[in-house]
């Protein structure tokens, strides 16, 4: 599956898919038409506006074709069978976590374009604070993966508070 790469003995981690700055690729092109249609007709090297035009052109359309990549490198979100956490930074990492027991709600939201190439934002609201996974592939999908660990360990919950309740009993009778 696109933007996931497993973990070992962790969990599965995801990876905002390159699909979801479909908007960038979009500006870009539109950029290099404008730069294709406009520049030849100027004399870039004789006013030096149009070489400062030029120039801004060309490093937006380079902004642009990178961000998805320093997204790539700089955030990750890891789902364990325990929590699920954000991993921002390269050098100076930081790390945020939500346990499933803190998780109060889950939302998945997609835009036109995220419902016509199935990518969308996973938000986890927890107790004190959420996490939003950006521009996860198969969203929906991966809100049952975090629906079903949060609904087994509530399951494995109450379960051991059953036993526990047992004992109790058994030891006052």
């Amino acid at each position: 599956m696109f933007g996931k790469k497993k973990i070992p003995m962790e969990g599965v981690m995801y990876k905002t898919s390159r699909i979801s700055y479909i908007q960038n690729y979009i500006l870009i092109f539109l950029v290099f038409v404008i730069l294709l249609l406009v520049f030849p007709l100027l004399d870039i090297l004789g006013n030096p506006i149009h070489l400062v035009i030029f120039f801004g052109l060309l490093m937006c359309m380079s902004a642009l074709s990178e961000e998805p990549e320093w997204e790539r490198i700089f955030r990750k979100y890891v789902i364990t069978n325990n929590e699920i956490i954000k991993l921002d930074g390269w050098i100076r990492k930081k790390t945020f976590t939500i346990p499933y027991q803190s998780v109060a709600d889950i939302r998945v939201s997609k835009g036109f374009v995220g419902r016509l190439l199935n990518f969308g934002n996973i938000e986890i609201v927890g107790f004190k604070e959420g996490i939003i996974m950006k521009g996860i592939r198969n969203p929906e999908e991966t809100q049952n993966i975090i629906k079903n660990k949060i609904n087994l360990m509530r399951a494995a919950f109450i379960k051991k508070k059953g036993s526990k309740q047992k004992e109790y009993e058994s030891e006052t009778e």
